[in-house]
């Protein structure tokens, strides 16, 4: 399977894109006239922009590169890419709806309990064993809590717990 290149020497992906790096890239241009009110006295790591402005900055320089790296045709013995065929999508769409769930309990609950019971769920869903079900839950719901609440001020709202 390869991508086979339009009379003009670009692929349909490598014109996607490059159109949606373009777009991030104007985001990022214009993001001061969307956040409103712009927080000009605010430090970088604590303003409303830091995270949009973060996202769309890695989203246009991951589409650059991406372009750049497809300037080849790619055939499949020849990748390292996965194999779609064996794709688990109900283990995939049950993540999804995890994920969906977590975001919804994250205002309700609280940061850091609704991502401790997102990852331990996640992790039993995945088939992780106990041990290191919480090996890993436990330290990253509390490193991600202390980054984001402590360190950079990200406000959550105020759910019944933690």
């Amino acid at each position: 399977m390869s991508a086979k290149p339009n009379p003009r020497g670009w692929s349909w992906d490598r014109q996607l894109l490059l159109v949606l790096a373009l777009m991030a890239g104007n985001l990022v241009m214009a993001s001061r006239q969307l956040i409103v009110p712009y927080p000009e006295a605010a430090l970088w790591y604590e303003s409303a922009a830091f995270f949009p402005l973060l996202a769309l900055g890695l989203m246009a320089l991951a589409g650059l590169v991406e372009v750049f790296h497809r300037r080849h045709a790619i055939e499949l013995k020849d990748s390292e890419e996965l194999d779609s065929s064996q794709a688990r999508m109900g283990l995939a769409w049950g993540m999804l709806g995890l994920l969906v769930l977590y975001m919804l309990a994250v205002p309700w609950m609280g940061y850091l309990s609704s991502t401790l019971l997102f990852l331990v769920v996640s992790s039993r869903v995945l088939g992780f064993a106990w041990r290191t079900t919480w090996a890993l839950s436990l330290p990253l719901a509390l490193a991600m809590w202390w980054v984001f609440l402590k360190l950079l001020k990200v406000h959550f709202g105020h759910g019944w717990l933690i």
